[in-house]
């Protein structure tokens, strides 16, 4: 890769005391350095050179944009400080020390353009930006056109500026600034630096094949910076427009945006970089719950965008997309909360119209603030959906903690049926009560129901409280069970609901 006499005095002051005079060209021209031949008085253009002060010649012919690395101090460099581009080592050094350090530059160079290629035959924009990071020592971001992050170097959440809001992109405030500093500089090519909510920012515009505004590449400059960086920014934006070239979706596609990121932890898919880094800035910020939605019947003249786009109309801060021929939504429900921790009451509100006008049925998961579980509660919002359709027919959206018990207990059947389960002496309690006017059955789950009080269940049951425990103590003669154990009887508490459900599924 060739350099410019910026980088390389960047570069060497890094190990020597070095002094620049003249000016060079910002362009990136220069190959390897080349020794000074003594007697030799032709610099050629575009040519690195190293020499050593008192070798130089005292009438030299110097070309266009020659620079030369010098070191010592000797006379015969007054005629060469306002004719080349001059590098001067002020201390004793050693040539050939020197020279291996322009050599070791070089490389470094080399390795990065390298590493870009590579990366650019893999469709890697985010490690374009990765492999870039220790060059340019500073925050490097790509931003689409509508300000969405593409890639970025870092995950510091020291400087706030620069994290993304919710939807991915360069929060409000810090797209304001933008527009207002860089609207007029959309056409412009080239580096280009600016203010940005107080702080200096380099940027190069990113244009496609057509010569169509893309994006753009920015670089955090507050720290610092250095003369050279501008041309290195400009050719790490050759090969960013290269990847675009290449590849219009890997600037177009939205990866990184909340809704995509949200998308793809759904589905289990891995994490880019650039989605985890918005992930951790957007973490812990609000509270969700997930809610699935379904058409309730196969044919809906409403398209998924549509509701999509309502969905998110409707609740602030929220995210909505297809999936699985369903809608999966995130909707915020910090400001539904009417009480501490109540916010059931104003997300039915908005949802039961919402529901009833789009033809849906829903199913809602807990509410969680760490996007990392968001997996989970779209598999809550799931079983809600499917639990609730099947155990409540009637209704149209449906809470997981209505119907986790009965997720539980489909789970703990693990596939078999409930006669896998049974007690040896249940059948004859099931036989009874198909010949007896009393059902054994039922006094034992409203008996468990009521905690084992003989009292309240007698109530229930309209019986008098001795022929309750009359018949309790028939009935674990007949299962050879006892209800005062606790595992027994949680046993015939889930067996029960487990019979439940699949009666309710035989009658569908």
């Amino acid at each position: 890769m060739k350099l410019n006499a910026d980088i390389i005095h960047h570069e060497l002051k890094k190990h020597y005391t070095v002094e620049m005079y003249g000016s060079g060209t910002d362009r990136l021209i220069l190959p390897r350095p080349e020794f000074y031949m003594e007697n030799e008085v032709d610099f050629l253009p575009e040519h690195l050179y190293l020499a050593t002060a008192d070798h130089l010649p005292k009438r030299p012919r110097i070309g266009n944009n020659a620079v030369l690395v010098c070191i010592g101090e000797h006379i015969n460099l007054k005629n060469y400080k306002n004719r080349i581009c001059l590098i001067s080592i002020k201390n004793k050094a050693d040539f050939f020390r020197v020279y291996q350090t322009l050599q070791e530059i070089f490389d470094f160079y080399d390795e990065w353009e390298r590493k870009l290629y590579q990366d650019l035959f893999n469709d890697e924009v985010q490690q374009l930006i990765t492999d870039s990071a220790a060059v340019f020592s500073h925050p490097l971001f790509v931003l689409d056109k509508g300000f969405h992050y593409i890639a970025a170097s870092n995950d510091d959440k020291s400087n706030e500026d620069w994290q993304p809001g919710g939807n991915g992109a360069l929060h409000t405030e810090a797209v304001d600034k933008f527009l207002s500093s860089y609207e007029l500089m959309t056409e412009k090519k080239g580096a280009i630096r600016f203010d940005l909510l107080d702080k200096k920012v380099l940027c190069v515009n990113l244009f496609n094949k057509n010569g169509n505004y893309e994006g753009c590449l920015c670089i955090d400059q507050d720290s610092g910076s250095f003369e050279g960086e501008g041309a290195l920014a400009v050719y790490l934006g050759s090969i960013l427009e290269l990847a675009i070239a290449k590849n219009p979706a890997v600037i177009n596609d939205e990866q990184s945006s909340m809704r995509q990121v949200m998308r793809t932890l759904v589905e289990e898919m891995p994490l880019s970089y650039t989605q985890r880094w918005v992930l951790n800035a957007a973490n812990r910020k609000h509270t969700y719950v997930c809610i699935l939605m379904e058409y309730q019947t196969s044919h809906s003249p409403l398209p998924v965008s549509y509701i999509c786009d309502s969905f998110e109309e409707l609740f602030g801060d929220s995210f909505a997309f297809p999936q699985d021929q369903m809608m999966v939504g995130f909707a915020d429900i910090e400001p539904l909360r009417e009480k501490k921790r109540e916010y059931q009451v104003g997300l039915n509100r908005k949802l039961k119209d919402f529901i009833a006008r789009m033809r849906l049925n829903a199913g809602i998961s807990n509410e969680f603030n760490d996007l990392f579980d968001i997996r989970i509660h779209y598999l809550q919002a799931r079983s809600a959906l499917e639990n609730g359709k099947m155990m409540s027919p009637t209704g149209n959206f449906f809470y997981f903690a209505s119907y986790a018990l009965t997720e539980m207990i489909i789970n703990s059947l693990g596939g078999l049926p409930s006669e896998a389960y049974y007690p040896s002496g249940l059948k004859n309690v099931l036989e009874h009560d198909r010949t007896s006017g009393v059902s054994y059955l039922e006094t034992l789950k409203v008996f468990l129901e009521e905690n084992m009080s003989y009292t309240s269940a007698a109530q229930k049951l309209f019986i008098h409280r001795s022929t309750l425990i009359d018949r309790i103590a028939r009935i674990e003669r007949e299962l050879n069970v006892d209800l005062q154990d606790s595992d027994q009887r949680l046993q015939l508490e889930i067996l029960l609901k487990a019979i439940d459900i699949e009666s309710i599924l035989r009658m569908q």
